[in-house]
């Protein structure tokens, strides 16, 4: 059995307090992990995935989920539900209680999102996507609006938050 310390990945001594406190014990056999993205970061849950295992990561924000929903065996937990929401998703998996998007993105500014993640340029994204740079910075506009950002810095330093 693994102890708690390996199974919750947070820098929030609360976080972490709260959760072993109302953790069911069956989640302490090691078999998934709960990852606090607020206080670790993405990376943090891209490098427990590599330990396929079942992650229940905390998250703040679209900008987390469209960063991580790549991966496989991840459920997203809104770090704002309440005690009995996030007991029900640890205890039975249901996907109706996960992470509920408050922003759905239409195909366009979903490629133009996963392109500014990796670090791309406006230019090196049109020629990706095979379109025109005024057609990227259209994407990128209704990405901020959507996202409800008030300006690109704002977009780049929530796409980059690790």
């Amino acid at each position: 059995m693994m102890s708690l310390s390996q199974v919750i990945i947070s820098n929030d001594c609360f976080f972490t307090l709260a959760l072993k406190t109302l953790m069911p014990s069956k989640l302490l056999s090691g078999a998934c992990l709960i990852v606090d993205v607020k206080s670790t970061g993405r990376t943090q849950v891209e490098q427990c995935a590599a330990h396929n295992k079942k992650i229940f990561a905390f998250i703040c924000s679209d900008f987390d989920y469209y960063a991580l929903c790549h991966l496989d065996n991840v459920v997203f937990i809104d770090r704002k539900s309440d005690i009995n929401e996030v007991l029900l998703c640890l205890s039975t998996n249901h996907s109706h209680l996960n992470y509920r998007l408050k922003v759905k993105l239409s195909k366009n500014e979903g490629y133009v999102l996963s392109c500014l993640q990796e670090g791309l340029d406006t230019r090196e994204i049109g020629e990706r996507l095979g379109v025109d740079i005024k057609s990227v910075y259209a994407s990128r506009l209704r990405l901020m609006n959507k996202m409800q950002v008030g300006n690109r810095i704002d977009l780049y330093q929530n796409i980059v938050r690790q």
